[in-house]
């Protein structure tokens, strides 16, 4: 495996595990109604995917 296929698989996992982590706040968002901290912790997973897709600056805010 190349350096360069090793990368992307590793970013694919990890979107992977954001995602899946996302789902769940979501639906916990869903069940609970909307908290602080819950909105936080979503604001924080999106900020990576964002830069996971080419958007570093995501994270900035």
């Amino acid at each position: 495996m190349s350096d360069t296929e090793e990368l992307a698989w590793y970013r694919e996992c990890e979107w992977q595990r954001i995602t899946r982590a996302l789902e769940a706040l979501y639906a916990r968002q869903t069940t609970e109604g909307e908290s602080v901290i819950l909105r936080q912790r979503i604001g924080r997973l999106e900020a990576l995917q964002q830069a996971l897709m080419g958007f570093p600056g995501a994270l900035a805010q």
